[in-house]
């Protein structure tokens, strides 16, 4: 972005008018609803740095249920690093969120939804060489523990990747940002991942892909390897 943008600008004008063009932006993408998740999760002192701070909003995109970062492409305080943050946001999407229809999109705090995404979303402000090779085109997958979706079968496994079908980059005013879908794979996936590199994680989202379910979280659904 040009110099220009921030010169005689606050940080406070800096990132209100990023938090309201990104918001502006999920608004088109999923729908006109969205909710703060924010202030549900407790104080986030201990955990890894964000631009500004740790945020996430709920959404509906047609009947699925949606989670998105809401915080990562925030400005940094520092004017010599980008206007946005590390230059993406994180999702997820399901049909599976396990709320009714007509519940307030605030309940999706309470669902697996939340920690998996707050998870993720956390690695990847803590781990920056991550966002960097996923601005440039790679696919990642991660492991962690969530006690709401492992029943037992230990740690859960998510493929991070641009999700496509009209998911197009967003333009913010101060560069462009990229949405990454967090895609839940069952544990054949996961362990069909160990060791296989890139070229397995293309494999694999090419099957989600080709079998319909694309960048879907899906609780209950066959292992594609």
């Amino acid at each position: 972005m040009s110099s220009e943008y921030i010169v005689g600008l606050t940080y406070a004008d800096r990132l209100n008018m990023a938090t309201e063009a990104r918001h502006a932006a999920i608004k088109t993408l999923f729908g006109p609803q969205i909710a703060s998740l924010t202030s549900l999760m407790g104080p986030m002192s201990d955990g890894p740095e964000w631009p500004a701070g740790a945020a996430w909003l709920a959404a509906r995109h047609g009947a699925n249920a949606c989670i998105i970062s809401d915080g990562l492409s925030d400005p940094w305080v520092e004017r010599d690093k980008p206007e946005t943050g590390l230059g993406l946001e994180v999702f997820i999407e399901t049909p599976d969120a396990g709320i009714a229809a007509d519940a307030p999109l605030t309940a999706l705090a309470d669902t697996w939804l939340f920690p998996m995404l707050a998870e993720v979303s956390h690695t990847l402000a803590g781990y920056p060489r991550l966002s960097e090779k996923l601005l440039n085109g790679e696919i990642l997958s991660l492991e962690f523990n969530i006690d709401h979706i492992k029943d037992g079968r230990g740690r859960v496994g998510a493929l991070l990747s641009t999700p496509g079908n009209g998911y197009s980059d967003l333009a913010m005013p101060g560069g462009t940002l990229k949405l990454i879908a967090a895609t839940l794979l069952t544990v054949a996936e996961l362990k069909f991942l160990r060791g296989k590199g890139e070229a397995g994680r293309l494999e694999l989202r090419e099957k989600l892909h080709a079998a319909g379910i694309g960048h879907w979280s899906l609780l209950h659904r066959p292992s594609l390897v």
